[in-house]
């Protein structure tokens, strides 16, 4: 897990140029801002949101998140650090990433904005929690009560030999 969030300084220029406009890229601004908050916080991005990354061949150990309607947060991920480089529409993520192709841009002399990422004492409990006077699902009351044999013989099929 990355220790830091380093964001380049043109990025929160992006994101409030993006929020000036309407809906569609003030929409993607907020997402945007999402993913930097829970990345800031030692979650996953998609932990954050409903947000898919990509890697691109372009530049190394890069991820593209897609921030609906052809918006895009471009991030460099190294072993200790994510960078958050560049927000944009899809054309101005594509330009940036064909400027920076077989680059380290991450590695400029640029002061950027760090923030330490927060350890988490208590990772998330995924397991359903459930108050103590809700009855019980129907796969609980009663599929849990079919023994093997019978399954292997109904499903005989499935299991091989």
């Amino acid at each position: 897990m990355a220790d830091e969030v380093l964001l380049h300084p043109k990025l929160e220029r992006q994101l409030t140029a993006m929020e000036g406009q309407a809906n569609t890229p003030f929409i993607a601004a907020g997402r945007a801002r999402k993913i930097i908050e829970a990345m800031t916080q030692g979650q996953t991005a998609q932990a954050a949101g409903l947000f898919r990354a990509r890697s691109d061949a372009r530049v190394k150990h890069c991820w593209k998140y897609d921030l609906g309607a052809g918006y895009r947060l471009i991030c460099i991920r190294t072993k200790q650090i994510i960078y958050v480089m560049h927000a944009g529409d899809h054309e101005s993520c594509d330009a940036w990433l064909n400027n920076n192709s077989k680059k380290q841009p991450q590695s400029t002399e640029i002061k950027m904005t760090s923030f330490t990422i927060c350890d988490s004492p208590d990772p998330f409990d995924f397991q359903t929690i459930r108050s103590p006077d809700r009855e019980p699902d129907f796969d609980d009351q009663y599929l849990a009560s079919i023994p093997q044999a019978y399954l292997r013989k109904v499903f005989c099929g499935l299991v091989a030999g």
